[in-house]
């Protein structure tokens, strides 16, 4: 069942705007010595009260929807680890990992840059591609963490769980004192794992998932929409989740009856629904997500390359 409890010691959830969806997700707010939060992106009204207060700002990750608000704890050092710290230092590489060079080339991230950079940019219909907050919030970082470390903030302390797939530097925040897990993208939201962007995988995204569900945590509270979980529905509920990529093969397995180019296959819109394609980088994220399903499944022997461009089932 999922838990009622908000609070365990000094650690307070912070539950995002419309029940944590995307672009909102839950927040962590350490109420300790050093005062903490982890990926504010809950939203303006959630975090308003705590913009004075903290010392830290702790991302998961480098997606929107885990940094949108860095930029309302102006006093506050900001965290972020080794791995995807670069796209802090320099917006391009930003337009590297995400996917909008490989899909797009780098004139088209060049014009990204361009469009963040003004707030008074046209939005784009489904993703918040276009938002100023990512301008302003991957202004800065001040300290890198990496896969293992252990931060203290006085009366607790935090163990970095490496957990890549989701993105390349993707983490997850364990209390060991207290029992739980901060799982952020590790969701089980019905739309299934996201591995979307040039830095994703498949294969990784699945391994972080068991090792996890290995943890010796009794709470996992994801970053969206499901919330607090105990031991036994987030282990019922990752297994579900993660059927979600078999059951992308077997739509695309089902498509290549008939040969299909990866661009054919896109626009079928096995992932997202075409209707959704109509914004770029959901487009984009469909294009890079079917295109490593075809990969590994050529890997696999399932799938081979044929003429054209093509690919066609054994």
């Amino acid at each position: 069942m999922h838990t009622a409890q908000t609070q365990f010691g000094p650690i307070k959830i912070i539950p995002g705007e419309n029940r944590g969806r995307f672009p909102f997700c839950t927040s962590i707010f350490i109420d300790d010595d050093v005062k903490t939060i982890i990926d504010p992106g809950a939203g303006l009204k959630p975090l308003q009260e705590l913009k004075d207060k903290i010392d830290i700002v702790v991302n998961t990750h480098y997606h929107f929807d885990h940094i949108a608000y860095n930029h309302l704890f102006e006093r506050a050092k900001v965290f972020v680890n080794d791995k995807e710290a670069p796209c802090f230092r320099n917006r391009k590489n930003i337009g590297s990992l995400l996917g909008m060079e490989e899909v797009y080339g780098k004139k088209w991230v060049d014009g990204w840059l361009k469009r963040i950079s003004d707030p008074h940019t046209e939005q784009s219909p489904y993703s918040p591609q276009n938002n100023h907050f990512w301008w302003l919030s991957t202004s800065k970082v001040d300290e890198t963490y990496a896969w293992g470390d252990i931060l203290d903030f006085g009366k607790t302390r935090m163990q970095v769980i490496g957990t890549p797939g989701h993105s390349l530097g993707f983490s997850c925040m364990y209390f060991p004192d207290y029992g739980i897990v901060y799982v952020a993208d590790i969701d089980l939201t019905d739309f299934g794992p996201w591995y979307g962007g040039t830095d994703g995988d498949i294969d990784l995204f699945i391994k972080s998932c068991k090792n996890l569900e290995a943890l010796d945590a009794k709470f996992f509270i994801t970053g969206h929409e499901k919330g607090i979980l105990g031991k036994q529905e987030f282990k019922a509920g990752l297994k579900t989740f993660l059927e979600k990529i078999d059951e992308r093969d077997e739509k695309i397995l089902s498509a290549l009856k008939i040969p299909h180019t990866l661009e054919e296959l896109t626009d079928k819109g096995l992932v997202y629904g075409k209707k959704f394609h109509v914004d770029e980088w959901l487009y984009m994220w469909e294009h890079i997500m079917i295109k490593k399903h075809v990969q590994r499944l050529v890997k696999n022997q399932k799938v081979l390359p044929g003429k054209d461009h093509t690919y066609i089932l054994p």
